[in-house]
């Protein structure tokens, strides 16, 4: 199939992943799809959490639809279908996989349709393509737009956020965000113990403040984490289950560091060219297709002969991550 060709003034819609990381590696999607439709008008359908990714300020003067069948509002699937139809879309690019989603473009009598063959889904797509597992998430999103562009594109675009502001220490200090999840996480989470002692040695070494972030799941992991921290006398300021998304990525944007898990805190980080440590351990995603392809960052992954695989994450000790964070903070200041 040929480029898809579509009039100047017809809307895009662009159904966005559900989750902050895979959202933030189809940013490079975005760019492409605005380099190739520059005088329409791109919608991002996203979920509610995604929208915060967004909010601060436009990334390709997109604008954005909330799902409301996950909303307050909590829409039907066919009243959602219909409140769609009146922006009357002509292309639509399907990030996600879902059957469901398919249906939706369908329903909201959208000519052209995009996306991966995946959940028997195919026969409600125009433009339908066959889903390789090893592809990185980041090529995901950016070979379907370059497969109904004729291919012109050589190089995805550098996934790209962008923050806004907020009131950052005035002192000589670093300011060091840190997700290390909680036990919500499985075998992604880094042992409190080991992000105790990281922490304490890297407080030693750089003195910083120390922001803390997590969901409401991971309340009473970060709180032992803190008042460990403030037992010894270190800044830190913990922010588990008291942001929003758009206040979390505002917080990264103005960190020194940021050291995290396999998670949406990691990839913001990235986006928004933070220096970053990843702290890897066995995942839902093999890491090759997640890692972010940025060179602002570190990842740390163990090569493990361990049989629990919740044990991979323990062979990246204190030490490891700290030699990273010497490398990074030396060659910020050395900029």
């Amino acid at each position: 199939m040929g480029r898809i060709l579509i009039s100047d003034d017809v809307n895009i819609l662009v159904i966005m992943p559900k989750f902050l990381g895979d959202s933030v590696m189809a940013t490079s999607a975005l760019q492409m799809i605005r380099q190739s439709y520059p005088t329409q008008r791109i919608f991002l359908l996203v979920r509610p959490v995604i929208a915060g990714l967004f909010s601060d300020a436009s990334l390709v003067n997109e604008e954005l639809i909330i799902d409301k069948r996950f909303s307050d509002e909590k829409y039907s699937f066919l009243q959602f279908s219909l409140y769609l139809r009146k922006y009357k879309f002509q292309l639509a690019y399907n990030f996600r996989n879902s059957f469901s989603d398919a249906l939706l473009c369908v329903l909201s009598s959208i000519k052209y349709r995009v996306g991966y063959c995946k959940n028997a889904r195919g026969f409600m797509l125009t433009h339908r393509y066959k889903l390789d597992a090893n592809f990185h998430y980041q090529y995901r999103y950016c070979n379907l737009v370059n497969r109904t562009q004729s291919f012109r594109f050589e190089l995805m675009p550098e996934i790209k956020l962008i923050a806004g502001g907020v009131c950052n220490s005035q002192d000589d200090f670093h300011t060091v965000s840190v997700y290390f999840g909680g036990k919500n996480k499985l075998d992604r989470h880094y042992p409190l113990e080991l992000a105790r002692e990281f922490l304490l040695r890297m407080y030693q070494e750089f003195p910083c403040h120390y922001i803390l972030f997590g969901d409401s799941q991971e309340v009473d992991e970060n709180k032992a984490l803190s008042d460990y921290l403030s037992e010894h006398g270190i800044s830190v300021l913990d922010l588990t289950g008291k942001t929003t998304v758009s206040e979390m990525k505002n917080y990264i944007g103005v960190s020194d560091l940021t050291v995290a898990i396999d998670s949406g805190p990691l990839h913001i980080a990235a986006a928004l060219g933070v220096p970053h440590i990843a702290v890897v351990g066995y995942g839902t995603s093999p890491w090759s297709c997640v890692a972010p392809k940025v060179n602002t960052g570190i990842h740390l992954v163990p090569n493990s002969l361990r049989l629990s695989t919740a044990d991979y994450i323990k062979d990246i000790t204190p030490d490891m991550i700290l030699n990273a964070a010497r490398f990074l903070l030396v060659k910020e200041n050395a900029v």
